[in-house]
């Protein structure tokens, strides 16, 4: 029951998240403040990282997703990932919710190249409801949706696209809808990005948990005792050593006095705050040790503010775990992830246990029952061939 409880209470708020920050994105896109930023980044990564957020739920539909990618496409191109995430995020978000049956393609082409950029179609075709001819003229306006039943049985708030829209146009680009009523929707939307043989910052694929990295010290320097509570627990599962800070003052005298190999570092604090602590300990303890600023206001300011006092990189409260995690191993590197290159002597250390099983759903059903277990093992093991 509790957990049921807990369940409705994480939907809603997972819920809330998703329309607070539609309209913090529409209010800035409104204001004039949606930047952009020129970064390089790996198109093909970036995309099936994204696509990835969305295999359970499409599996739970019976939906196929189908990934269609052009290998022509250069592989490191500058833009904003983050924006480009943003808006395919939405419409395949979209797909999904109005496709029952049949499947998602999302395909990425490269339509020209010159010297100096690329430009790009990306489409989200869906097998679901379809819109009618009348309502395409008006779905990428704010807060407005096909039907008026739509949001009642589907959800949503109707802002999805109008943002998608504000996000495309102002990089210069466009975008289209083709539809037919009950037989599906393409939404396509053609982009440039500038080409470059800078290498792409690393981006830190979702690491699974590695039993074999356990030895990683972290100093967390939070003062609500709720949050410290929450990343003890996390930091415990992931088996790292933890000490906490309460502000960063005594996070300095922590770090005087023993050695950590990251910082989880929140902004806001009493005495001294993150800011400060980090400016101190890079410029006054000369430290580079990693440090990943925690906040839960995640404006393009303060993460300006991240970088120029030296944060290397930051992570939005309510924190994901695999995204805490992927973090963490991504900064610290331990030498299990480092590629082999190729001495003798060490080439024992390299061999990596790789798992192919998982349980998870097996012990869900029999509720960790051994016997029964047991049972449904011994079952597959002589079925299946």
């Amino acid at each position: 029951k509790q957990k049921e409880y807990l369940q409705a209470i994480k939907l809603s708020g997972d819920a809330l998240i998703v329309l607070i920050n539609d309209i913090l994105d529409l209010a800035k896109v409104d204001a004039g403040k949606m930047t952009f930023e020129q970064t390089p980044f790996k198109m093909a990564l970036s995309i099936s990282a994204m696509l990835h957020l969305f295999e359970t739920k499409i599996q739970e539909k019976n939906l196929e997703l189908v990934k269609e990618y052009d290998p022509k496409i250069p592989d490191v191109l500058i833009g904003d990932p983050v924006r480009l995430h943003q808006i395919i995020l939405n419409l395949v978000s979209n797909a999904v919710k109005f496709t029952t049956k049949g499947k998602i393609t999302v395909s990425v082409r490269l339509l020209k190249e010159d010297k100096k950029k690329a430009t790009i179609e990306f489409a989200v075709t869906d097998t679901g409801i379809g819109i009618a001819e009348s309502k395409i003229g008006n779905i990428f306006e704010n807060f407005q949706q096909a039907s008026s039943n739509t949001s009642r049985l589907y959800g949503g708030t109707g802002l999805g696209l109008a943002i998608v829209k504000q996000l495309v146009e102002p990089q210069g680009g466009s975008i289209t809808v083709k539809s037919k009523i009950d037989e599906g929707s393409t939404f396509s939307f053609v982009l440039s990005f500038l080409k470059t043989d800078a290498q792409a910052e690393s981006e830190v694929g979702i690491q699974e948990l590695d039993d074999e990295i356990k030895n990683i010290k972290v100093l967390v320097v939070e003062d609500i005792a709720l949050n410290q509570l929450l990343m003890k627990t996390l930091l415990d599962d992931f088996g790292f050593e933890r000490d906490i800070a309460d502000n960063g003052k005594i996070a300095i005298e922590k770090l005087q006095a023993k050695s950590y190999d990251i910082i989880l570092m929140d902004l806001q604090m009493p005495v001294m705050n993150g800011f400060e602590a980090t400016e101190y300990i890079r410029n006054k303890m000369n430290s580079k040790i990693p440090i990943i600023a925690l906040t839960a206001d995640v404006t393009t300011v303060d993460l300006a503010k991240c970088k120029s006092v030296g944060m290397n990189d930051y992570i939005a409260k309510p924190v994901d775990e695999r995204l805490l995690y992927s973090k963490i191993v991504g900064l610290v590197k331990k030498p299990s992830f480092i590629k082999h290159n190729g001495s003798e002597e060490d080439v024992n250390i390299e061999i990596k246990k790789s798992k192919c099983i998982n349980l998870d759903y097996l012990i869900k059903r029999t509720k960790a029952n051994p016997l029964l277990m047991m049972e449904m093992i011994s079952l597959y093991l002589e079925q299946t061939p």
